[in-house]
């Protein structure tokens, strides 16, 4: 993990006197950032993914997850000036003989099961993008990282179980790994990736490197 307090004195140095806006309604990212000591005010911004959806098919997840970043960036700007807005998105495929297929968000309990339980023996991958954004001067750095995740075989019956007690409605791939035990114990086998933080949606080294060369040019 990158060390609590790095970040907090890059943005310190980037801010001088502005506020720092987290464009995203997920906890996970701002239980992220307040770990790491960053006081962010929280503004969702109001963007459709699913009118992204073709940016999958023609450029793959990367594209996709860094154009939903960059639109939740901009929407969230208009709105705070003076301000450095960081925007993430975070794109799950599962890898086939047919090719890619994205994990989505599925509000009700027969596709969530269903979509949980076709990952059962895979590995997919979580594809994260970060756009830190300076509306003042409207610098702004954009990258991506990677976790791979490994599920072993499950049933049905367990992946029942784990949506009626957990209602993974608003998560891609219809669960989630900070469910902690209940997750990684019966379902997830290892996860690899650059940092833990970035199974959450908000890597924190690849945040350092954005907000360091964002600052670099201010």
């Amino acid at each position: 993990m990158v060390a609590a307090g790095r970040i907090p004195a890059v943005l310190s140095d980037l801010l001088r006197g502005r506020r720092v806006v987290l464009a995203s309604g997920s906890r996970s990212r701002a239980d992220v950032l307040s770990s790491q000591g960053v006081d962010a005010d929280v503004d969702p911004p109001d963007v459709d993914e699913r009118a992204f959806d073709h940016v999958f098919s023609a450029a793959g997840a990367e594209s996709l997850a860094l154009t939903l970043a960059r639109a939740k960036a901009d929407a969230v700007a208009e709105r705070n000036p003076d301000s450095v807005v960081i925007a993430g998105d975070q794109v799950g495929v599962v890898d086939g003989a047919d090719g890619a297929r994205m994990l989505t968000k599925q509000p009700g309990r027969v596709g969530a099961v269903a979509q949980l339980l076709g990952m059962a023996g895979t590995t997919h991958r979580l594809v994260n993008a970060l756009v830190v954004l300076d509306t003042a001067t409207r610098w702004s750095a954009a990258g991506t990282d990677i976790q791979v995740v490994t599920m072993r075989p499950f049933t049905e019956a367990e992946a029942a179980a784990y949506v009626d007690r957990f209602e993974p409605w608003e998560s891609a791939g219809s669960y989630r790994l900070e469910d902690g035990a209940d997750m990684t114990e019966p379902f997830v086998t290892d996860v690899v990736g650059e940092d833990d933080s970035g199974v959450l949606g908000l890597p924190v080294p690849l945040l350092e490197r954005l907000v360091m060369q964002v600052a670099d040019r201010a």
